[in-house]
């Protein structure tokens, strides 16, 4: 049976926001971002996710596809985090390799650390909805945004082991707010806000400035309304 990568991923996708609705806590911002058959899927992977304290970079391999690129990229990164403790903590925390294996009955997957992604030694999980479950936690709890600028470097450095200077993709930031959902646009990936007061704070003023704006052109239109209908009387 042939189980493409775009269906696993739209399916974890989806269920990774299932599991976050159902909190009572909505994060206040999420950046998903799709990076499969993109510029930034050679430079990056399948699936970047930011949430406020919370990212991760994920490569999504059916186990029987041909995966020699994905080793040469590994042994380039492995080589550039040489000596690095601190990037190769990072990337432990952030960079994840998913691996599947569909079957007639079910759809067994080894997630692992990217690190750990070809190493037959390393088990990982065997199930899909136990990892979700964890980043959901980390959502909830997330951690201390001194790693944010690490984790900037960490990406950046992937980006140039791949002969990369730019990710060559933009994205959306969903912002929540008690006003409503807003799309943000982002010029480059790697513009992370994992320190997101100012954003939100920029994010709620910009909704309030939009809605304003509509509220003068409803106004306008009552007012051009008002005046056709009050000549059109005139005329009669």
């Amino acid at each position: 049976m042939k189980l493409y990568e775009n269906v696993i991923i739209g399916n974890f996708l989806y269920t990774l926001g299932l599991n976050i609705g159902i909190n009572k806590e909505l994060p206040k911002y999420s950046s998903i971002n799709l990076l499969q058959q993109t510029p930034a899927d050679k430079a990056l992977g399948d699936v970047l996710l930011e949430f406020p304290g919370v990212v991760r970079l994920i490569e999504f391999k059916n186990k029987k596809s041909n995966k020699e690129k994905e080793k040469t990229r590994l042994k380039l990164l492995e080589m550039a985090l040489s000596g690095e403790d601190k990037m190769i903590d990072i990337s432990r925390q952030i960079h994840w390799y998913i691996e599947t294996e569909p079957s007639k009955d079910s759809c067994f997957n080894r997630i692992v650390p990217y690190l750990d992604a070809f190493d037959n030694e390393v088990h990982g999980e065997d199930t899909i909805e136990p990892y979700i479950e964890m980043i959901v936690q980390e959502i909830n709890r997330p951690f201390d945004n001194s790693k944010h600028q690490d984790i900037k470097d960490y990406l950046k450095l992937i980006q140039m082991t791949q002969g990369s200077s730019s990710t060559g993709t933009g994205g959306l930031i969903i912002n929540i707010t008690e006003k409503g959902i807003r799309y943000v646009q982002i010029t480059d990936l790697l513009d992370l806000r994992l320190n997101l007061k100012e954003f939100i704070i920029k994010a709620e003023l910009d909704l309030e400035s939009i809605m304003k704006l509509e509220q003068k052109k409803e106004l306008k239109r009552t007012i051009s309304q008002g005046y056709v209908r009050d000549h059109s009387r005139e005329y009669r």
